[in-house]
């Protein structure tokens, strides 16, 4: 189990993610540096809202 940065929840990083999840863990690797850091439904949201407001990783 570790501990999520953002939420402060534990998590177990091995269940497999969701592709809003997998999103999110690509923003966390190559945006923030902060990639196995987060809980699912962190990783889940920060995709999400960078899909609404962060149009620079539009492609």
């Amino acid at each position: 189990m570790q501990i999520c940065t953002i939420c402060g929840k534990s998590f177990d990083p091995s269940i497999p993610p969701s592709l809003y999840a997998e999103a999110g863990e690509w923003l966390a690797a190559e945006v923030w540096s902060d990639a196995g850091k987060l809980c699912h439904p962190c990783r889940e949201n920060r995709a999400r809202l960078a899909m609404m407001y962060c149009r620079e990783y539009y492609r």
